[in-house]
C-alpha cells in the first residue's frame, strides 16, 4: 500500500577493506556516500557517513546506519568511497547493489569495489517495514524439483544483471560509440531455440566504461549451460563484436555469481555482472494447462511445508 510514495531504506555501512588498492588513496578521512540510482532527471536521494579519522584508515570501520527516503523497488543503490585528502573529495571507488538483492529479504554482505577485486565494502540494507516470511524465498522453490526424474535437466529461470564494463579501450577497434551487451544462454541441446537479452546502448557519459545497470530475466536455462556475454559497439560496421566473456554454469549455480568477468581474455577489460538462479519454471507451465490442477497442487504443498501452517 505504501508503494506509491516509496519506502524508507536503512543502510548500514559497516566497514571497508583493501582500500590501498585504489588509485591516489591516501586513507585521509575516508567516508562513504549511498545514493539511490533513479531514472534520468529525478531528484537523487543521498546520504553519507562521517569520515573515519583514526585507527586503520585503509580498512576503515564506520558502523553507521544511514536512512534514505522514497526508494521504489527496482532502484539500485550506488555506494561511493571518498577520501577527504584528495582535492574536492575525489571519488575513490564505487560499488553497486541492484534492488533485487535487498528487496524484499534484506541484504547483508560484502560488495566488491568496482574494478578492484581486493577492495571491498561491507554493508547491510533493509527496506523499512518489510519482512517477508522465508516461505516466499525463490530459493526454496527448488525443493519440489526432484519429483522430476533425476537425469532430466529442469528448465530454470535466471536473473542476469549487466552493470558496467571497464577498460573497453583495451579492445581492438573499439571507438566507444554506443556500446551495448548481449547475453546468450549456450544451450546444450543444439535444437533448442535461442535465449538471449540485450541492453540499451550507452550514448553519453564515459562510453569506454559504460554503465547499463539493467537486470533481465532469462528462461529457459538448464544446469550445465554457460552464459556468453558479448560487448558490441554500434559505431563499427554491422555492430562488429567487441569482445566476449563466458561464465560457466558452475560459477553461478546454485549459489549465484557477482563480480567481474574478463572480456576476451583482456585482463583490463572487465564486465561487471550478477547472475541469480530464480528456480525451476514448472509453476507457470502448470497454470497454462489447468488452473484448478495447479491450485490443488499448491494446497498439497502447504501441507508439506511444516512452517507454513500459520499462513492460513
Amino acid at each position: 500500500p505504501t508503494m506509491a510514495s516509496g519506502n524508507k531504506l536503512k543502510v548500514h555501512i559497516i566497514r571497508a577493506e583493501g582500500l590501498q588498492h585504489m588509485n591516489h588513496f591516501t586513507a585521509d578521512h575516508p567516508y562513504v556516500t549511498c545514493t539511490i540510482k533513479r531514472a534520468e532527471g529525478e531528484v537523487e536521494a543521498k546520504a553519507q557517513t562521517k569520515p573515519v579519522t583514526e585507527g586503520d584508515t585503509l580498512c576503515p570501520f564506520w558502523d553507521e546506519t544511514l536512512e534514505l527516503e522514497s526508494w521504489k523497488p527496482g532502484e539500485a543503490l550506488e555506494f561511493n568511497v571518498y577520501d577527504k585528502g584528495l582535492v574536492g573529495s575525489k571519488t575513490e571507488g564505487k560499488a553497486l547493489l541492484p534492488s533485487e538483492f535487498f528487496h524484499p529479504h534484506g541484504f547483508q554482505g560484502m560488495l566488491a569495489i568496482i574494478g578492484l577485486p581486493d577492495a571491498k565494502l561491507n554493508v547491510g540494507v533493509q527496506v523499512v517495514g518489510e519482512e517477508s516470511p522465508p516461505e516466499q524465498d525463490p530459493g526454496l522453490a527448488t525443493d519440489a524439483a526432484p519429483q522430476v526424474s533425476e537425469n532430466v535437466a529442469v528448465p530454470q529461470r535466471l536473473a542476469v544483471s549487466i552493470l558496467q564494463a571497464h577498460g573497453l579501450k583495451h579492445m581492438n577497434n573499439f571507438t566507444g560509440d554506443n556500446p551495448y551487451v548481449k547475453c546468450e544462454v549456450k544451450h546444450l541441446d543444439p535444437a533448442a531455440e535461442g535465449t538471449q537479452v540485450e541492453t540499451k546502448t550507452v550514448a553519453e557519459g564515459d562510453t569506454l566504461n559504460p554503465f547499463w545497470g539493467e537486470t533481465h530475466n532469462m528462461e529457459p536455462w538448464c544446469e550445465g549451460e554457460s552464459l556468453e556475454f558479448t560487448v558490441y559497439d554500434k559505431g563499427l560496421v554491422a555492430s562488429k563484436t567487441e569482445g566476449t566473456a563466458v561464465l560457466p554454469s558452475d560459477l553461478f549455480f546454485p549459489q549465484g555469481f557477482s563480480g567481474m568477468v574478463a572480456i576476451s581474455g583482456l585482463p583490463h577489460a572487465l564486465l561487471h555482472v550478477i547472475v541469480r538462479p530464480l528456480g525451476p519454471l514448472v509453476a507457470s507451465g502448470e497454470t497454462a494447462v489447468d488452473p484448478d490442477a495447479s491450485s490443488k497442487k499448491k494446497k498439497k504443498k502447504l501441507k508439506v511445508g511444516k512452517k507454513s501452517k500459520q499462513c492460513c
